[in-house]
């Protein structure tokens, strides 16, 4: 925001330009430059997007006078009684994007250059001079921060201003003479033929101000900041209208602006102004209400503010008091104000206006202990646990390009989002899945010669919602996801999946060769699954199991397919694992009972089983955990082996490794042997197993 020093004075005392901008910039807005122009100054400040209130000289004005303690002035506005007239007609079909508008009509508007003082300023602040109509709708807009436009009421077909969705493929020739393509999610302000202007952003080319106008139409309308930034992204068309439409301009400051300019259009280009004004539509404006505790600046800030100075700073920022006890009181911010809207950002105005400089920094301030979330404690334990497997923590961007989106998610078939303009060059689809981003990561790293680059990432990804039968839910479902990447192959992937949900509380369940959980039980079991991302016949598919829940699926393991590696530039085997976090946050344990391990020694035994080829591992558990073994203190897979010939076509040989461990005594070979004994003969009933002679 660039100010200018002579226009800035209209309003408050300016005090010296150094002394000014230090203050300002204390106070949070940063000094980027000053510059002499002509006889004026022009003093560039950074506008933070949470302080629209700041895009005008009457803003900035504020600020000025608060923090001098100095008289604001706010030009008075008179306007002539207007005459009696068949006023244009306002319809909004579109009251999601824009809530209000209104229209001012002028009529008998002398088009001509603009005097000296309108000109200085413009040029002061960065603005060429065009004409008297249209130099006064932006020194409107700089001096109050509401954007406004002008039409050429002649143009206008039909009497009638319709603010409407765009049709898709409607075109559109703005005022900078380009034409655009527009879709159905941008809004226009029409009449009855056709677009006049992009709402929010730019007006038509076919109704701008010229020197044949004689009849204006003054618009002043609050519009919906996300459509706003939407459209004018996607055209790549920002002006400075668009600019503060998409940081939410006073509300109250609508009616004002279109009363000052037409205020100054009748001063300085004559006309008459005709009654009534055309509006539509309710402002959107809802101040926020806050409680301030008496004792809770100082608990902050560390430095006690009497009562009286705070209720001073925060009346002379325009917060209005409702009511005050001697325990706390009750604000109602103004409507230029609306990212105040709890009482820490009361605190943060009155520090800022006291001076952060006042606030000591030997001074110990207490601190109240608080309760993570039970999401913040799921994040937290993973990244720990894959921080403690010797991984490292990545941040991948949220876009991929569309060779990488082509291999598809875990997470559904629906299409990619898609981004346009791209937010970066070559990347415009939103990930579906983090696998991809993050293998493009850990090349990058193997490349820049690191000694590993075993990765993961905990991040959302982007799902178009397909799902109908919620008409009020949003279009997107972001799902949290954990990934992680590693050299190895299935298994080793498999296995730090198992560390990570074993830390959570869930544990692999034996499941039968039916695909049937036993027991009533909460937690994994993995089965074969067919995805473009992972190799086939090396992957798996992670199941939840709830107690009277379908079982869902938690994520993904396996090998990442040679197709993808190619497509990453990765040369070497790699292993991954996708986890949805977001539906494990009250499912974990996050407590887990801890058991002290058995003093007394171990046996271990293999056993060589062959089963047909069909056979799952996962039904071989369970068939070993049937027994219901309270010495069995760990089961693994040793090995697999097949030959036609030894043992017969369709069969294959599993070596299952076995450690025994009482908590009471300590095991005999007999009792050790008598137990692999009562396994190997549920084996048999349940999966058909045979003991490799």
């Amino acid at each position: 925001m660039i100010v200018s020093l002579d226009w800035l004075a209209d309003y408050v005392d300016v005090p010296p330009v150094e002394q000014m901008t230090e203050r300002l910039l204390l106070a949070g807005l940063n000094h980027e430059a000053t510059e002499t122009v002509g006889s004026d100054t022009a003093v560039d400040l950074e506008v933070t997007s949470n302080r629209p209130d700041c895009l005008g000289h009457l803003g900035v004005a504020r600020e000025v006078a608060v923090l001098f303690e100095r008289p604001l002035r706010i030009p008075p506005i008179e306007l002539p009684k207007p005459r009696k007239a068949a006023a244009v007609s306002v319809t909004i079909e579109a009251g999601d994007i824009c809530p209000y508008y209104s229209a001012r009509i002028i009529r008998g508007v002398t088009v001509g250059p603009s005097p000296d003082w309108l000109v200085s300023r413009l040029a002061t602040v960065g603005i060429a001079s065009v004409n008297n109509i249209v130099d006064i709708t932006n020194y409107v807009m700089l001096e109050c921060g509401q954007p406004l436009h002008a039409f050429d009421l002649g143009q206008l077909a039909g009497g009638q201003i319709i603010v409407r969705r765009a049709r898709p493929g409607e075109p559109f020739e703005a005022i900078n003479h380009k034409r655009y393509e527009l879709t159905d999610q941008m809004a226009v302000i029409a009449d009855c033929d056709r677009p006049v202007a992009l709402a929010g952003v730019m007006g038509g080319a076919e109704t701008e101000i010229s020197l044949a106008t004689t009849d204006v139409l003054v618009e002043s309308a609050q519009f919906a900041p996300l459509p706003v930034r939407a459209a004018a992204r996607g055209l790549t068309l920002s002006s400075p209208s668009s600019y503060r439409f998409e940081r939410g301009p006073d509300p109250a400051a609508v009616e004002w602006a279109s009363q000052r300019a037409t205020a100054l259009i009748l001063e300085l280009a004559g006309g008459v102004l005709e009654e009534p004004v055309a509006e539509a539509g309710k402002l959107a404006c809802q101040p926020a209400e806050i409680v301030l505790r008496a004792d809770r600046v100082e608990a902050v800030l560390g430095v006690p503010v009497p009562a009286q100075r705070q209720q001073e700073i925060l009346q002379s920022l325009g917060f209005v008091q409702q009511a005050a006890t001697a325990e706390e009181s009750r604000w109602l911010a103004p409507t230029w104000r609306r990212d105040c809207w709890r009482a820490i950002d009361l605190v943060e105005e009155v520090a800022r206006i006291e001076g952060y400089e006042r606030v000591p920094e030997n001074v110990p301030i207490a601190a109240r202990p608080i309760a993570r979330s039970s999401r913040e404690r799921l994040v937290r334990m993973v990244a720990e646990v894959c921080v403690a497997a010797g991984f490292c923590e990545a941040m991948t961007r949220s876009v991929v390009a569309e060779p990488l989106e082509a291999f598809g998610s875990p997470w559904g078939d629906a299409e990619p989002l898609v981004c346009r303009p791209p937010l970066v060059r070559g990347a415009d689809r939103l990930r579906r899945t983090l696998l991809p981003s993050l293998l493009e990561a850990r090349v990058a790293s193997l490349a820049a010669a690191a000694s590993h680059a075993d990765l993961f990432e905990i991040a959302r990804a982007y799902l178009r919602r397909t799902n109908d039968s919620q008409p009020a839910a949003s279009p997107l479902e972001e799902p949290l996801l954990l990934t992680l990447v590693t050299t190895g192959d299935f298994f080793r992937a498999k296995g730090l999946a198992a560390v990570v949900l074993a830390r959570l509380g869930l544990e692999e369940l034996a499941v039968s060769a039916e695909g049937i959980v036993s027991g009533d039980l909460t937690g994994v079991s993995y089965r074969p699954v067919q995805s473009q991302l992972l190799a086939t016949g090396r992957a798996a598919e992670i199941m939840l199991h709830r107690p009277g829940e379908t079982p869902r699926r938690l994520g993904v393991v396996g090998e990442v397919s040679p197709q993808l590696c190619k497509q990453v530039g990765c040369d070497e085997k790699t292993a991954a694992f996708e986890l949805r976090l977001d539906s494990l946050e009250f499912v974990a344990d996050y407590e887990p009972v801890l058991t002290a391990p058995s003093s007394f020694p171990s046996i271990d035994r293999d056993i060589n089983l062959v089963v047909d080829e069909a056979v799952s591992w996962g039904a071989i558990v369970s068939a070993v955990e049937s027994t219901g073994c309270h010495e069995l203190d760990q089961i693994r897979l040793g090995q697999i082996w097949r030959d036609a010939e030894r043992l017969g076509v369709g069969k294959k040989s599993v070596v299952v490794s076995l450690r025994l461990r009482s908590h009471q005594e300590t095991l005999s070979a007999e009792q050790a042997n008598d137990l692999v004994a009562e396994m190997v003969e549920a084996c048999r009933r349940h999966v058909g197993a045979t003991l490799r002679a």
